[in-house]
């Protein structure tokens, strides 16, 4: 058996081991628990766990999703995280090799998993679990692992700050509920501290990206179950009319006239959409997708295929 094969093989163990912790951490930083005491536990009966009961993934599946005890049913998250973090330790180290780079991805994707548990589950970044992704960011370009300098590591911490801090308060001015979480601020500040401002601006457009392929969907069935209509038109239109932008041929004499009309109708679905945030009532429930995982996964996108997405670009 190879060399690379046994390392392939110690970077799934380790990866499935240290992903059950962070399902205590995360769950256990939500509830304030200890994350040492009690030991582990079922979280319906509070019966404590045998060790074999505990083994990542493969108790799951031998107790058939489970409670050994209670019988009762056993989170899914469980085994996604455990498999999710040895996925990515692999990736880390296949793509990257034995080294101290590989080491140091994987403790920032498992920040990543972190993130994405508490986002998920009840839409809360952790203050501590960012704090921890920034000191290993500058860590990584203070020590010349990264690609970056030293301070444009601190620049684009800041401008995380800044830019997403700004996007915020234009969102409170204009709808009345931030643009962006405080939560996922920290989060751009530890990417800007990575990856860099220039960077980070690839980062945060890739998240939007994502976060609308999944969003918008979502929030063109909800106005149409509130009976928003001419916001669920608008928003089907405003999609409609940027797939166009990559349809008409730039060749043509009516070029500037189509790009025009498409502006122009952009800016009215953009009023019309605004314009039924602004107004709707307290009592109306607000659709809200956490946006953390969606910076995470672009952010992961950056590092395996950063070069190949710049030069999409530039």
């Amino acid at each position: 058996m190879s060399a690379n094969v046994l390392f392939s093989i110690f970077a799934i163990l380790i990866g499935l081991c240290i992903g059950s912790f962070l399902n205590v951490v995360a769950l256990r930083g939500l509830s304030g628990e200890s994350i040492i005491f009690p030991p582990s536990k079922c979280p319906k009966c509070s019966t404590k766990l045998s060790w074999y009961t505990n083994i990542p993934v493969i108790s799951y599946i031998f107790l058939l999703g489970k409670c050994k005890y209670c019988k009762e049913p056993i989170s899914i998250q469980y085994p996604i995280v455990e498999a999710a973090n040895a996925i990515l330790y692999l990736a880390m180290f296949l793509n990257f090799g034995l080294s101290l780079k590989t080491l140091f991805l994987c403790a920032i994707s498992s920040i990543f998993v972190l993130i994405c548990i508490t986002d998920f589950k009840e839409h809360v970044v952790i203050d501590l679990h960012t704090y921890i992704l920034m000191a290993l960011a500058l860590l990584y370009n203070i020590l010349h692992i990264g690609s970056i300098s030293i301070p444009q590591s601190f620049l684009g911490l800041i401008a995380g700050y800044l830019i997403f801090e700004l996007l915020a308060h234009i969102g409170t001015l204009s709808v009345k509920t931030r643009a962006f979480g405080e939560g996922d601020t920290l989060i751009a500040m530890g990417l800007g501290a990575f990856f860099g401002l220039k960077m980070l601006l690839f980062v945060a457009f890739l998240s939007i990206i994502i976060q609308a392929i999944f969003a918008l969907p979502a929030l063109f069935v909800k106005y149409i179950k509130n009976k928003h209509y001419g916001t669920a038109f608008a928003l089907l239109a405003a999609v409609l009319c940027i797939i166009c932008t990559k349809l008409i041929n730039t060749n043509s004499q009516y070029y500037l006239i189509f790009i025009g009309a498409i502006c122009l109708v952009l800016f009215l679905c953009l009023f019309v959409i605004l314009k039924t945030l602004k107004n709707r009532s307290e009592n109306e429930d607000f659709y809200y997708m956490p946006f953390g995982p969606a910076m995470v996964a672009s952010a992961l996108i950056m590092i395996f295929f950063s070069q190949q997405i710049l030069n999409m670009f530039i």
